[in-house]
């Protein structure tokens, strides 16, 4: 509940009051500890900040706000027979589908909320203008990050995307500051990715992320970063929510792209298909 509704309220937020809000969403276990006062100081804004915040999510008192986040964290722990979300073990066939869909519907709409369209669009064309692009995955964010791979080779973007490490970083030494690396992790926590960033940062080049909502190392890294809000429990390695969340984006980098230069990026799809077709 408390997520959510700072998620609804995202784009009515001030500096401050994300300042808030990321510190609420990345210290849940901590903040039970503490005071509003205590809180303030670690975020580094006054209580008065703090309260008015905790208002503005709906609770009238600090202390209200801390029982029900109490609730919350309770509950996480009490969803050890999950093995996704909201599916348990003794669900039928029908309720996985009909959760499935739900969830991935709310990871969008959710996603959909926090995006900054100005910001957004500053990363349209930063895609537009680079020399050259090689896009960075591990595991089932290899799956999204070949996707992007295809849909910008279609429209004639110099984009690469290779599974095995070694070859991301060999081809990272071939790059300069006109090129870029979009890294998809929805974690932030993947060690190849951060090994790739990091090399890129010493190089001065440009890297755009792709991660979930909470901080992350990849995040931090990174020159730009794409937000994803979805909520997966045990199994991970399914990341069913986050992985449609994150193709979405994917579309509308490509929509966008094409819809800037579309009779050129018209005819480069057009071409595209003939080529394959001939191939059949």
């Amino acid at each position: 509940m408390i997520k959510k509704l700072i998620v609804s309220l995202n784009n009515e937020m001030t500096v401050k009051e994300k300042e808030i809000a990321n510190y609420i969403l990345n210290n849940m276990e901590e903040i039970l500890t503490l005071t509003s006062a205590e809180m303030g100081n670690n975020i580094g804004v006054s209580q008065s900040s703090v309260i008015k915040f905790i208002k503005k999510i709906g609770f009238n008192k600090f202390g209200e706000f801390k029982i029900q986040l109490t609730k919350e964290l309770e509950n996480i722990k009490q969803n050890k027979d999950k093995i996704h979300s909201e599916i348990y073990l003794d669900d039928s066939l029908e309720d996985i589908s009909f959760k499935v869909f739900n969830e991935t519907i709310k990871a969008m709409e959710d996603t959909l909320k926090i995006i900054d369209h100005k910001y957004f669009e500053k990363i349209i064309d930063i895609i537009k203008t680079s020399k050259k692009i090689l896009l960075v995955g591990s595991g089932m964010s290899s799956i999204v990050a070949k996707d992007l791979e295809i849909k910008l080779i279609k429209i004639r973007i110099d984009a690469l995307h290779y599974e095995s490490s070694h070859m991301q970083l060999m081809k990272l030494a071939t790059m300069d500051k006109e090129d870029l690396i979009i890294a998809i992790s929805h974690r932030g926590e993947t060690e190849d990715v951060i090994d790739v960033i990091k090399k890129a940062n010493k190089k001065g080049i440009k890297v755009l992320s792709i991660t979930s909502i909470e901080k992350n190392t990849v995040a931090n890294l990174s020159d730009f970063n794409l937000k994803v809000i979805s909520e997966e429990t045990n199994f991970r390695s399914s990341a069913i929510s986050s992985r449609m969340a994150q193709l979405i984006l994917n579309d509308i980098i490509f929509l966008r792209l094409t819809q800037i230069d579309y009779e050129k990026r018209k005819e480069y799809i057009k071409e595209s298909r003939d080529l394959i077709k001939k191939l059949k």
